[in-house]
């Protein structure tokens, strides 16, 4: 069966939110999940089908769509669960990459199969929810020097992709990837990345040097096709617009022999 499957976070899990929705609080995508008649009855309108921008894809390109994606997942998973997939000629592969702070780790949870994502943050950041600040080095007054965290995440991020595109090439896959999120490749701040990047191929990477308004959350967040002023996440609307963005370049990718 020919199937493209759609790899990434809470973008590529989707959700059914018609149109922009002022005041709609950010956990109204779990209740949703859940409960639409309880949605329908609080927000005062229907849920749509479950909708991103793999599955419209898939059915312009006349596939079945299959979703490996997390909700606050990291490129970590993405890397992880592409190699743990299976994967033939018959598959398109639609990779959306999330951002570079997110780090993941096996946890107890579920006799220690189960893993958990964080954020790693400079350390004079406040610490959140999921927040780690990085700070292996103690002793300051020695070391005079802190994590590059920008840095590092673009140099890390790059890595991955020309991993994940060295992997996909040697199985003769057909992919396309982009940035759901930013990774911040408009700017990079080393020579290291800079020569990383260059070896990528753009021919299956959309708009890979983009800046903030041209990744998915930026693109869709400035036309305000997110599910609110709330909730950053693309409603039904962003994520099929977002979709015929990638289209010529999916198309092209999909119908070479």
């Amino acid at each position: 069966m020919k199937t493209l499957i759609h790899f990434g976070c809470s973008f590529a899990v989707g959700n059914g939110v018609p149109k922009y929705f002022e005041g709609l609080e950010a956990g109204a995508l779990i209740n949703l999940r859940k409960n639409r008649s309880e949605f329908k009855k609080k927000y005062g309108m229907n849920a749509e089908e479950t909708s991103t921008c793999g599955s419209r894809i898939a059915k312009r390109l006349g596939l079945q769509l299959k979703k490996v994606a997390e909700n606050g997942a990291s490129n970590e998973m993405v890397v992880r669960r592409l190699l743990q997939t299976k994967i033939g000629k018959k598959q398109f592969v639609l990779i959306g990459l999330t951002s570079y702070n997110r780090r993941e780790a096996l946890t107890t949870q579920r006799n220690n199969t189960h893993w958990h994502t964080w954020k790693m943050v400079d350390p004079k950041s406040p610490p959140r929810y999921k927040d780690l600040p990085f700070t292996p080095w103690i002793h300051r007054e020695e070391t005079h020097y802190e994590p590059a965290l920008e840095a590092d995440g673009q140099i890390r991020t790059a890595t991955q992709i020309l991993y994940m595109q060295s992997f996909l090439k040697s199985k003769n896959v057909r992919y396309l990837m982009f940035n759901a999120l930013h990774n911040g490749f408009d700017q990079p701040l080393t020579s290291e990345c800079r020569r990383l990047l260059e070896q990528v191929d753009t021919k299956h990477f959309y708009n890979l040097r983009g800046g903030f308004d041209e990744c998915q959350h930026g693109w869709c967040l400035k036309r305000k096709l997110v599910v609110s002023d709330l909730d950053d996440h693309p409603n039904v609307p962003g994520q099929q617009a977002w979709a015929e963005q990638l289209l010529p370049q999916a198309k092209d990718i999909w119908n070479v022999d």
